[in-house]
């Protein structure tokens, strides 16, 4: 059993994080149409997954530091940043999460670009413009919707910037948004559905 002065069992977090963020990932990946109509008990569900996921890795963060590459393996460390993307119910916890991951990029413990997914999502949801272009909203229009970047700043050094933190150019990620939430559409959408690349590896 961990204490709070005993290290953690890195293997058994990481098998956790992977398995919540496994769980959490069907309702992150369903495509923006369908998430639009689905049940208001599927997308409360889904939230309130994303709110106990957080809350999680917020005590591993607030213990122990964020969970790098080298505790718990690629894998488990690109989990914690998908689960951190995700913890926007809570901006304060976000905030900290943000902070935590940043400084493990620094030392190589994570990537810059898991950094940037989380950073533009925390942007998004205080109402700023995002820097590095991962967060998109689907309109519902009479062709059957479309994918909106949100709004960046500095528009035009978007690419670089991107580059800078390991992201591909924008025009590629969002081909594959597009495929992933629009090639299969076959219901309209009544409301926007707010969307983000995959936090990268």
């Amino acid at each position: 059993m961990t204490t709070p002065s005993s290290p953690p069992n890195w293997p058994a977090v990481a098998r956790d994080l992977i398995a919540r963020a496994g769980t959490a990932r069907q309702a992150w990946r369903t495509p923006a149409h369908r998430r639009g109509v689905a049940p208001a008990d599927v997308f409360a569900a889904a939230r309130k997954t994303d709110a106990s996921n957080a809350l999680v890795l917020g005590e591993i963060v607030a213990r122990y530091g964020w969970p790098g590459r080298s505790r718990v393996g690629e894998a488990g460390c690109r989990a914690a940043a998908a689960i951190a993307v995700h913890a926007d119910q809570d901006r304060q916890l976000q905030e900290r999460l943000l902070a935590a991951l940043h400084e493990a990029a620094q030392r190589g413990e994570a990537t810059p670009a898991q950094w940037a997914h989380v950073q533009d999502r925390l942007l998004v949801t205080r109402g700023q413009p995002q820097l590095y272009g991962t967060q998109y909203v689907y309109r519902p229009d009479e062709t059957g919707g479309h994918l909106e970047l949100l709004p960046v700043a500095e528009p035009d050094a978007l690419d670089r910037r991107r580059a800078q933190v390991g992201l591909p150019e924008r025009s590629e990620q969002a081909q594959v948004l597009r495929q992933q939430h629009l090639a299969s559409l076959s219901a309209l959408v009544a409301s926007p559905v707010r969307l983000a690349e995959r936090p990268a590896a």
